[in-house]
């Protein structure tokens, strides 16, 4: 061969261009670790690297570095912060456009700068969960157990590092010692209630010696607030043992369910009072608009934290420029010298695409699955040799629909797999996707799967979550075409198949997910697919599974599911007894959520068709409540109540006269066989809605003042007591007897009736909203007698938390106004840290819609500052607090008159203090028009105490005021 002329040792004659040495491949092509030429010519997108987001990786490093020393930042260097508040981040963009990515690209970078921390080497605590479009299907709070499941992992596993395992060590400890989350505590079981997957969590801070059973708990399911204060706990414990903020991602929370937005609004809230955690929270801009929930939960946060703007931050993300789209490509094709070669491709590209990246990659994708773009194995490159025009054409407007064109050309296995997956919103174990894989004499085993789901992750379908140690889609639209890859006529078959397979899988706590997927399948099926029976025996059990984990909303939504299935199916009333039953649990669910209209028609359905007069019973009860909580009319309400009572039996008479009630006291002597009340003690419980009925009927006539009704009511519930057995509303119920006593001067036996309501209480302790009012019911009308006002005051705010806790709002704001009073009333001292108390309770009745309640607080706070600070009209609430005038304006009549009743209760102590003679007269002209009785004895005492001080001090016209009130 002559040499030559180019020099090149490589040239050969005839040829266009050089033919390299065959040493290494690698060379020439970056896909040379391919196994076969089939991987060779799938395009390798880079997977390290983000495009085009500098500018929004910054802000999310600024927010997360606010506060702490800049120092820090650049050298590695740590100064503690002084107060290590909480940021939140709302991270919107279509559907495509990379927040995702953005966040994983920010943790990693955070770590990497942590890693190079001179003075410590704790890791950056990240946790995530993803919302998915079936999030209705899922068991409540799908993402944030997500979360907590790889916060578990990471919590509960042997770390290799020294400072690892102390900062593990650290929050274990401070979980175990906790007073709500210590083994058994209430908070402990309603985080394993709600969230079994906390359970590894929560058993591995317990001392070795402990026992690891979670106790009863008793007192029914948690409430909403209970879950609050439980889960606000957890995070404060983990966040407040760490040096940088704790990252919390949450994401698609446009499909976020009801329960969970509820949840996270309160710990956005600055109620929460959150310490060092930043809040993620990506949504779709486009599907969330001004009437989504979350658009509200976004305004309310911006709006509380107005004056600390660098905490929250709106980060908007948009399409890629067309220049970064182009480098993207350049990047994937192995064209990063030659971008200017790729700028025809990448204009196509981007034209039908728009620069959002997930587009960009499947548009890439379905190019070489039409031969548009291809590899040359001659000449190791990507090639397209067809025009723009082609090249346009070629690329579907439809990215789901493109997505569906290369799940067709999969085998059949694949496809399968992925529409199961697609259909069930949970991540799933290998185990479990096999089971469900199993149809129509089809059987692979697990190892099968295993190799299905790594196939499908070099289709880039799926992706390895080490998080969850699952595989999971890579992108909503992914899961979308799977989802619509199924025949129509094959559809129904497949749900029911696996409905079927997930309840036979539901086991435990841990995989009660199953039972919510399961009836959400059966429920989107035609009622010909399904038994309706036990489709509505289903929705009835999920719905108790929904209740014990705090979830109202979800136990009403599966009970209409049910009772709709049976309609539909014209099925009502077939089955006697599951019609009565799946009604029976409507009507109080539906009352409790304040749905009155829901309830009213459950009510008179089962009045209609039930057969017997005890069938009707709870319908009747919950008819009384309803009318009662919707109008307030007590008085309307002690005559229905009463009715219902007779109807049952109970002979009490709507106006008794005085031999009524000689003769009911007689009866009840009689049944009490001349013993003490303190018999009572030995009589069994007995769960029974007769009690409930009688408690509600007492409470009204207390209202109204009835006392004649009231004593006939107590003597005949007595006299029930006594031959049926004690409910838990007894208790309390019977301490408005002694109230009762009290008020005729019947000093010793009011008391022995205050010490027995007490002693029955204990029966009924593991039931905390039932001990807690109770307890302040007792307290407010017998506790001087009781106790003293210290011990009081201790009880009630024990009071205050406990119903707090159990979120019973009134109940709740009862207790701290009792708290207050009893505080006052001890004498203990006034300041700053007393004031802070009251507004807490205060915002607290405002955000919970109780604003008569808030604005009492926002009195009693004006009151402690007029006593503490100095002032030309201490007797008058005109100041930063409270303006008297300007809030009664606002008011109602009858509003109004309670809140002048209040008001004038506190100006009087202040001008008895203070020597007001003017104000207190006028203050005693005002209190004078009101009865000299109250249900709520630390509210009283302190009224009647200085209205009687203030007659004489200023020798008051009406002397009889004094005298009547001391």
């Amino acid at each position: 061969m002559p040499p030559n002329d180019c020099g090149d040792d490589h040239y050969v004659a005839g040829a266009h261009g050089t033919v390299a040495e065959q040493t290494d491949e690698a060379y020439y092509d970056d896909r040379s670790d391919a196994d076969d030429d089939m991987e060779k010519g799938r395009i390798k997108f880079p997977q390290n690297k983000l495009y085009g987001r500098d500018r929004e990786l910054e802000t999310l490093r600024n927010i997360f570095y606010q506060g702490l020393s800049s120092e820090e930042t650049q050298d590695g260097c740590v100064e503690e912060m002084p107060e290590q508040v909480s940021r939140v981040v709302f991270l919107s963009g279509y559907s495509g456009v990379g927040k995702s990515a953005l966040v994983k690209e920010f943790v990693k970078q955070v770590q990497a700068q942590q890693k190079m921390n001179k003075s410590s080497s704790e890791s950056v605590l990240h946790f995530s969960g993803k919302y998915s479009e079936q999030s209705s299907a899922a068991a409540p709070f799908s993402a944030i157990s997500d979360l907590f499941s790889q916060m578990t992992h990471e919590l509960s596993r042997k770390k290799s590092d020294k400072e690892g395992n102390e900062l593990q060590s650290k929050i274990l400890k401070d979980i175990g010692r906790s007073d709500l989350l210590a083994a058994n505590a209430d908070g402990d079981r309603v985080l394993r209630g709600t969230f079994p997957v906390l359970a590894a969590l929560l058993d591995a801070s317990r001392p070795n010696d402990s026992n690891n059973e979670s106790g009863d708990g008793g007192g029914g399911a948690p409430s909403m607030n209970a879950v609050k204060e439980s889960v606000h706990e957890l995070l404060s414990i983990i966040s407040g043992q760490l040096k940088r903020p704790l990252i919390l991602f949450l994401d698609d929370l446009q499909w976020a369910d009801a329960p969970s937005l509820d949840l996270l609004s309160f710990l956005l809230s600055t109620d929460a009072q959150m310490k060092n955690v930043m809040f993620i929270c990506a949504y779709r801009s486009n599907e969330v608009g001004q009437d989504h929930p979350f658009a509200s939960i976004m305004d309310n946060v911006k709006e509380s934290m107005k004056d600390d703007v660098q905490l929250v931050e709106t980060v908007d993300l948009f399409s890629l420029s067309q220049d970064v789209i182009t480098q993207f490509i350049a990047d994937s094709i192995g064209k990063e010298e030659e971008v200017e070669e790729v700028t025809e491709l990448a204009e196509v590209v981007y034209q039908k695409t728009m620069g959002n990246i997930f587009c960009v990659m499947q548009a890439m994708e379905e190019l070489v699955r039409k031969n548009a773009l291809y590899y040359d194995m001659m000449c190791f490159e990507w090639r397209w040799a067809v025009s723009k025009v082609e090249l346009s054409t070629t690329i579907s407007d439809d990215v789901v629909e493109t997505v569906k064109g290369k799940i067709k050309e999969l085998s059949n296995e694949i496809q399968h797999m992925l529409i199961v997956m697609a259909y069930v919103p949970n991540t799933l174990e290998v185990p479990v996707l096999t089971e469900l894989m199993k149809r129509n004499s089809v059987s692979l085993d697990e190892s099968r799967v295993a190799e299905l789901l790594k196939k499908a992750t070099e289709e880039a379908l799926l992706m390895y979550s080490a998080e969850s140690d699952n595989y999971i889609f890579i992108h909503d639209r992914i899961r979308e075409a799977s989802r619509g890859s199924i025949a129509d006529e094959d559809k129904d078959d497949l749900l029911l198949h696996l409905s079927l397979v997930l309840q036979q899988l539901a086991k435990g706590p841990e995989t009660e997910w199953c039972l919510f997927v399961a009836v959400d399948l059966l429920n989107s099926l035609p009622s010909e697919k399904t038994n309706c029976n036990d489709l509505a025996r289903l929705n009835m059990r999920v719905s108790v599974i929904a209740r014990n984990r705090g979830i109202v909303e979800k136990q009403s939504d599966l009970l209409h599911e049910g009772l709709q299935c049976l309609k539909s199916s014209g099925k009502l009333w077939e089955d006697y007894n599951l019609t009565l039953s799946l009604l029976n649990d409507v009507i109080p669910c539906d009352r409790e959520l304040g749905c009155f209209d829901n309830a009213t028609a459950a009510i008179d359905e089962v009045l209609a068709n039930a057969k017997t007069l005890d069938d009707k019973f709870i319908a009747n009860v919950n008819q009384f409540m309803v009318k009662r909580d919707s109008s307030r009319d007590y008085g309307t309400a002690i005559e229905d109540g009463i009715e219902i009572l007779n109807m049952y039996g109970y002979r009490i008479p709507l106006k008794p006269t005085k031999a009524d009630v000689v003769k009911q006291e007689m009866k009840a002597k009689m049944a009490l066989k001349n013993r003490p009340y303190s018999c009572l003690a030995e009589i069994p419980v007995k769960d029974d809605p007769i009690f409930q009925l009688f408690a509600h009927v007492c409470e009204c006539a207390v209202f109204q003042s009835h006392e004649r009704l009231l004593t006939v009511l107590l003597k005949r519930l007595i006299r029930c007591v006594i031959d049926s057995g004690m409910g838990k509303e007894f208790p309390g119920t019977f301490a408005l007897l002694g109230m009762m006593m009290q008020k005729k001067g019947k000093v010793q036996a009011s008391t022995e009736i205050g010490n027995v309501a007490l002693l029955l209480l204990e029966k009924f302790k593991n039931d905390k909203i039932i001990y807690a009012r109770t307890k302040m019911i007792i307290i407010a009308s017998l506790g001087f007698q009781l106790l003293s006002f210290r011990s009081q005051s201790d009880a009630l705010l024990q009071c205050h938390k406990d119903l707090k806790f159990v979120g019973s709002i009134e109940n709740a704001m009862g207790a701290a106004i009792g708290y207050f009073g009893s505080y006052l009333s001890a004498g203990f001292s006034l300041g700053p840290l007393l004031e802070s108390k009251l507004q807490i309770v205060e915002e607290y009745g405002y955000r919970y819609d109780r604003g008569s309640f808030a604005v009492l607080f926002t009195m009693l706070r004006q009151f402690a500052i007029n006593l503490r600070q100095r002032s030309d009209n201490p007797s008058e609430f005109n100041g930063d607090a409270y303006k008297e005038e300007e809030t009664l304006n606002g008011m109602n009549e009858q509003k109004r008159k309670m809140m002048l009743r209040d008001s004038g209760a506190y100006r009087i102590q202040l001008a008895f203090i203070f020597g007001d003679k003017e104000c207190m007269t006028s203050m005693l002209d005002i209190l004078s028009t009101y009865p000299y009785t109250f249900h709520d004895i630390t509210r009283l005492h302190p009224r009647l105490c200085f209205m009687g001080l203030s007659a004489f001090a200023v020798k008051y016209k009406n002397k009889e005021v004094g005298e009547k009130c001391l």
